[in-house]
């Protein structure tokens, strides 16, 4: 037990009170002990490491049990406005007390990589500070809450449309986890899987693509390192989610920005040419169908855009087009710039690579009265 600020008193006994209430009435006693909960949250830089662990272990079975739950309650056609309001108000307390939990774990482990504390190695440190290796835990929460949000459970909402806060709130804990900068770092794969499918959920049922474009636009103009992270997440939304739409929403966003804007803001400006060079490697064909869109940037005085469009052009000739389809019919962006010399010359290379791999390695003709390869 630990004394606080105002002689306020925190301890395990009001979370005692709690679980003994969990035991009784399931994942709606929430409803009773939040302010515990919400006390443990506002003194939780100087709260005993052992309370933490228990309320973030307390938790994580709250909301796992409540996620078991609803399945049986969304189906019960006899559920009355009361029950409904209750587990929804459960539900949106739960949630909110797991995710300020975690966030609140986040940033302790985050402010204790610039500690040098007797020379411990940054897992040691976390697990003095923590009682346990909190990046082995963030995981399986995300995991958890991506269970939750599969579930149906608009149906608690009046007219079944879910409050846009309450998807903030799950959504918004995946970009302060990607914020970190080791986030990028082999060792958190999983948590950055784990991030990428949840954000996957929210984007195919919950409407969440504008907030999302937004928001990936704001982290490569802030974020150096999450150029590659988000490529590896927008490509896998484009492909396994079905959400090919957002790859040309992003580049909508990044295509409109003025040539001022990235004269303003080089680190910006690096994260959008980084994003756009590597996810043109990842999916070319695509991405094709938004080209137009950067074809400004050719003009413009920044050199790092317009090394980025060129390279994402040389990926999808390289990967995407070949044969037939480099005729100017395939190429309407290219059509908008026929003068452009690195056409010509992507297209001869390609068509060398060909040659190289034929018997005799006799060269083929590189299209010669293609429009895009040889503009008048």
């Amino acid at each position: 037990m630990m004394q606080k600020e105002e002689g306020t008193v925190i301890g395990a006994v009001p979370l005692v009170a709690f679980q003994a209430a969990f035991r009784a009435q399931g994942p709606l006693a929430m409803l009773e002990h939040f302010d515990t909960i919400y006390s443990i949250l506002h003194h939780f830089r100087s709260i005993d490491p052992d309370l933490k662990e228990d309320t973030l272990e307390f938790l994580i079975k709250v909301v796992s049990r409540h996620s078991q739950e609803l399945p049986a309650i969304l189906d019960d056609t006899t559920l009355s406005g009361s029950d409904r309001n209750a587990h929804l108000n459960a539900l949106k307390m739960n949630c909110y007390a797991l995710i300020r939990l975690l966030e609140s774990f986040e940033t302790s482990q985050t402010n204790l990589v610039d500690l040098d504390l007797g020379g411990k190695g940054k897992k040691a440190r976390t697990k003095a500070a923590h009682g346990f290796d909190w990046e082995e835990e963030r995981q399986p929460i995300l995991q958890l809450l991506t269970q939750l949000l599969q579930l149906d459970i608009r149906h608690l909402w009046n007219h079944s449309i879910i409050e846009e806060e309450f998807v903030s709130l799950v959504t918004g804990c995946c970009y302060r986890l990607l914020e970190n900068p080791t986030i990028s770092h082999q060792k958190n794969r999983s948590t950055r899987e784990a991030i990428t499918h949840l954000l996957g959920v929210a984007l195919t049922r919950y409407n969440h693509m504008l907030s999302a474009t937004v928001k990936i636009i704001q982290m490569l103009q802030h974020f150096e390192h999450l150029a590659p992270v988000l490529v590896a997440a927008v490509s896998l939304w484009a492909t396994d989610y079905g959400m090919k739409s957002i790859v040309g929403e992003i580049v909508r966003e990044i295509g409109q920005k003025c040539p001022q804007e990235l004269s303003r803001d080089p680190s910006g400006t690096k994260g959008f040419a980084a994003f756009l060079t590597e996810l043109a490697e990842r999916v070319p064909a695509i991405l094709m169908s938004s080209m137009c869109i950067l074809l400004d940037h050719l003009d413009g005085e920044n050199y790092m855009m317009r090394n980025a469009v060129l390279a994402a052009m040389a990926e999808m000739v390289l990967q995407v087009l070949n044969g037939d389809q480099l005729e100017a019919a395939s190429w309407p962006w290219a059509i908008a710039h026929p003068h452009l010399p690195f056409l010509q010359t992507a297209s001869l290379l390609h068509h060398q690579g060909q040659a190289d791999r034929e018997p005799g390695g006799k060269a083929v003709s590189a299209v010669p009265h293609s429009p895009v390869c040889c503009p008048p």
